[in-house]
């Protein structure tokens, strides 16, 4: 099995993936291996990366682990949200502090008002945005993620500070780029979806490859001594990773995959 984060590792920067990696993903397919997005992208914005490189009805990890639905079907395999009190505390600690944030709720993205950020995300993640006003400060289903969208790096640093120690035994949480706070179910990490889905395929660690770039790729990096971090990623998620690849605008994905598994 081989997994793959999507922004920033497999997507280069434009959003996009070239035709070399395409064609090495079809390779290495053909050879019966399966590939697996894990992302911390919801469903709807990463299942169509899964039909266009053609993975087939493949479980895809989506919410940073939170859920595991088919690609092609939509059945889901695993949902875990997040408490509806923890969800509510953590939403009116942000309006407090009047941050950004955006919720996730059986796969519809869900904001109080819609701005620039909004308009970022949704041409980013190709989805649209549900704005529902003060309602959203008061949800009545519990989200199965948080996230905190803010560019200011100082007011970043702030974002994580507060949330941790305020939610930091009650959440799962990450820091998945330098705009983005995630909060989640304590019980979900990418390495615990995949370490689900080894169990499911009687797959042991060591015959999985892993490539990510960011903090909520750590779980996973560290299942396996096929890990591999993408040149661009974290300082954190290269010293965790046993290899470091080219970057994502330069096919480090695909490069990897030619000189390990089609031994190119």
């Amino acid at each position: 099995m081989i997994a793959i984060d999507l922004d920033e590792t497999l997507l280069r920067d434009d959003i996009s993936v070239s035709s070399y990696t395409k064609s090495v993903l079809n390779k290495v397919q053909e050879l019966g291996i399966r590939v697996v997005i894990a992302t911390g992208r919801m469903f709807q914005a990463a299942r169509p990366w899964g039909i266009e490189l053609g993975l087939g009805d493949v479980p895809m990890v989506v919410y940073t682990g939170s859920m595991t639905a088919m690609c092609q079907s939509g059945t889901i395999i695993n949902y875990l949200p997040l408490d509806l009190a923890l969800a509510k505390d953590i939403l009116r600690e942000g309006r407090k502090h009047g941050w950004y944030m955006q919720f996730y709720a059986r796969d519809e993205l869900y904001v109080p008002f819609r701005d620039e950020r909004t308009f970022t995300y949704e041409k980013n993640c190709r989805v649209k945005a549900k704005v529902i006003g003060d309602d959203f400060w008061n949800p009545t289903e519990a989200p199965i993620k948080i996230l905190v969208f803010e560019q200011d790096a100082k007011v970043m640093e702030q974002v994580s500070h507060v949330m941790i120690e305020k939610f930091g035994n009650r959440a799962g949480y990450v820091r998945s780029s330098e705009c983005f706070f995630e909060l989640n179910s304590k019980d979900a990490s990418k390495g615990y979806a995949l370490e689900a889905l080894c169990l499911q395929w009687d797959i042991s660690p060591d015959q999985m490859m892993v490539f990510g770039n960011a903090g909520n790729d750590i779980s996973m990096l560290e299942l396996t001594p096929w890990s591999f971090a993408v040149k661009n990623a974290t300082e954190s998620v290269k010293k965790v990773a046993q290899f470091i690849t080219d970057s994502n605008n330069d096919d480090g994905v695909a490069k990897a995959l030619e000189k390990y598994i089609l031994k190119k």
